[in-house]
């Protein structure tokens, strides 16, 4: 069984508050067996490492990624989402151009990039499927996640729908690898009444959870107004398709009155708040889900629409859109660490597994290097500002080492056992088939 100490480090998680501590953390297998204030005692075993200088806090959790879109990275600059359904719906979104190949080196890429930014839980909204390839791209690089498989062939074909076994057994791969299994729901430019019955009728019947993009944009908004006089959590909320199984992705266009909808049924939400900044989606009302409970998890969307893969980034962009929109106390650092952690985790139900530096809980943890001049300097105790500086000061960047149940998966900024520059050789022939033809 491995065995891991870690000593003399500055320890951040939100069952302690989010109040940092100089203590020690030690690992049993792929589990967290103590954490402790001050050192470990002597002798146990296993190998021991000096965090001297550096914080440890959870493994971050990317609640919506497109690794699909890693080959796109730059290509979505300066448009909306709108403009470029527009500009890219003839080719399907790249599609015509890239291999199934392709799309498998693109995934790997943005995990390999999650992983090296101290994301160690990443969804994966499926573009197309790559059927078990899709597992195997996850558990080669050795993140975890989940994977969203649509429920349609093809997102641009509502009506030919995937036979209900092949979703069972993707459920029951997912599962058996220890990723979640997640079913795509149409967005609204799609949705018929009919449609949905059977959409979410299909859902209902496989051991999953659901996702849909969901009052993403004020266009989308207009669409479900305009055939139903309703706005599109109403909507789903009257016809009985909300559920503790549904996670709303964006959700930037919700009153207090569909929050409490939401509230009420168990949803979940993935915000995207670069992503939305980027496109001109629009500023959520993340002050007000919060205000009410509302499980909230960050996500960075894909790298067409915010080009990184960085939940810290994320962190304090979710904090400084939010005081300018809302107030300087809107949001708290501690509130944002959790979309980051623990709300993460929840959107996918593993709140008891992953998200905190708890005993008895897996070892997904990350090593940040403070010893950094924009990091420093930090204190401890009544007037600490090592929340501030993960939130405000730390990127992707400054994460030394990644442990995924317990295995060191990023050392000394290195990605183990993966070879990366292979993978970004592959994606630069593939963004060329694609500058070749746009």
């Amino acid at each position: 069984m491995r065995s891991l100490g870690i000593d003399n480090v500055i320890i951040v998680s939100g069952n302690f508050g989010y109040e940092p501590f100089l203590g020690s953390l030690r690992v049993e297998g792929e589990r967290i067996a103590e954490v402790r204030r001050g050192p470990l005692p002597p002798g146990g075993g296993g190998e021991r490492l000096d965090g001297g200088g550096k914080i440890l806090m959870p493994a971050l959790v990317n609640c919506h990624c497109h690794g699909d879109m890693t080959l796109a990275r730059g290509l979505g600059d300066d448009m909306t989402l709108l403009e470029q359904n527009d500009a890219y719906r003839s080719h399907n979104w790249f599609r015509k151009y890239i291999s199934d190949e392709d799309r498998y080196c693109a995934r790997q890429l943005a995990y390999c990039e999650s992983l090296l930014a101290g994301c160690a839980f990443v969804c994966e909204n499926m573009y197309w499927s790559l059927g078990d390839r899709s597992i195997q791209a996850m558990r080669e690089i050795g993140v975890k996640g989940a994977l969203v498989e649509d429920l349609r062939r093809d997102f641009s074909a509502r009506d030919a729908f995937v036979p209900e076994s092949e979703l069972r057994e993707f459920s029951a791969a997912c599962r058996e690898a220890g990723i979640v299994p997640v079913i795509g729901l149409p967005a609204e430019e799609d949705w018929e009444t009919g449609l949905l019955q059977e959409t979410f009728a299909r859902a209902r019947g496989i051991d999953a959870l659901q996702t849909m993009h969901l009052a993403e944009t004020e266009w989308r908004v207009e669409i479900v107004w305009k055939k139903y006089g309703m706005r599109p959590i109403e909507y789903l909320a009257r016809n009985g398709f909300l559920s503790d199984r549904l996670i709303g992705s964006h959700v930037v266009y919700a009153d207090e009155g569909e929050i409490a909808l939401l509230k009420k049924a168990g949803a979940k939400v993935a915000n995207t708040p670069l992503c939305e900044m980027k496109i001109a989606d629009g500023i959520a009302p993340i002050p007000e889900m919060a205000r009410q409970g509302l499980v909230v998890g960050l996500g960075t969307d894909g790298a067409m629409w915010n080009n990184s893969n960085d939940i810290f980034r994320e962190m304090k962009g979710m904090s400084l859109l939010h005081t300018i929109s809302s107030g300087i106390r809107s949001l708290s650092k501690k509130a944002i660490l959790d979309m980051a952690t623990t709300g993460g985790a929840a959107v996918f139900g593993l709140e008891g597994e992953i998200g905190m530096v708890k005993e008895g809980m897996k070892a997904d943890v990350i090593l940040v290097d403070a010893n950094r001049p924009h990091l420093q300097p930090l204190a401890l105790g009544k007037n600490e500002n090592v929340t501030s500086a993960l939130v405000y000061g730390a990127t992707g960047a400054d994460v030394t080492d990644v442990f995924v149940n317990g295995e060191r998966l990023v050392k000394d900024g290195a990605l183990q056992g993966v070879d990366v520059a292979a993978l970004i050789a592959r994606a630069r022939r593939a963004t060329e088939k694609i500058a070749s033809e746009i």
